[in-house]
């Protein structure tokens, strides 16, 4: 009787794993977004997680974070301008640029 106990736990703790790690795998996945001048990036995460950027880049694959961790870093959602005097000066400014960002959704800590 012990020995099918024991199996039971462990498949229960088994599937349970199997769970969280197939939610992990779907919430914490790369995400990318990208608009060119003129346009609104507009960045969204499911309920009960936020962003977390990982890179953005502004321009012709110039790095630029900064702005977007200020913007939306541990926001639900969040939308930029894209638009030079937002970024910054600009150094290219006959030359169209766009904005590409990967970022995570990661899940909020509950309220307890």
């Amino acid at each position: 009787m012990q020995n099918k106990l024991n199996l039971f736990y462990f498949c229960f703790l088994m599937s349970a794993y199997i769970f969280l790690l197939d939610y992990l795998h779907r919430i914490l996945k790369n995400h990318t977004a990208h608009a060119c001048d003129g346009e609104t990036l507009s960045i969204r995460c499911p309920t009960r997680t936020s962003v977390a950027v990982v890179s953005a880049f502004y321009g012709r694959r110039v790095p630029s974070p900064y702005l977007l961790m200020s913007e939306c870093q541990d926001r639900r959602e969040c939308q930029i301008p894209v638009v030079s005097p937002v970024f910054g000066q600009d150094p290219c400014p006959e030359t169209s640029k766009y904005i590409i960002v990967s970022y995570k959704c990661k899940p909020v800590p509950s309220r307890g």
